[in-house]
């Protein structure tokens, strides 16, 4: 896999077979907050309490994978599927963790 460094935000995960780094990019962040229909806090809150659904899943890493080869959009909830969801929901939850705090040093708001 692909060196990930965590100054920069980004998470690893394996999906479908292959290894991806996963970046919270500003457009990223804000497609998964129109997808998901609510902002990043309310976002995170989801994956921290564990009230998260496939949908929210799928609105963090939808816009992470489009930039990466060989994932087509649309297969991404059957990826996650075969992947198993309490797999994959970690990644995406580090992401948004990575988006909010990205120095670490910021009080938590959830």
């Amino acid at each position: 896999m692909t060196d990930r460094n965590p100054l920069r935000g980004e998470v690893a995960l394996r999906l479908g077979g292959q290894d991806f780094i996963l970046r919270p990019s500003f457009a990223a962040l804000a497609e998964s907050e129109a997808l998901a229909g609510c902002g990043l806090v309310a976002l995170a809150r989801r994956f921290l309490d564990g009230s998260y659904r496939l949908n929210d899943v799928v609105a963090v890493l939808v816009p992470a994978l489009k930039a990466a080869q060989g994932v087509p959009v649309a297969d991404v909830g059957e990826l996650v599927l075969d992947r198993g969801l309490l797999a994959v929901a970690p990644a995406c939850a580090a992401l948004l963790a990575a988006a909010l705090a990205p120095e670490g040093d910021i009080p938590n708001p959830l």
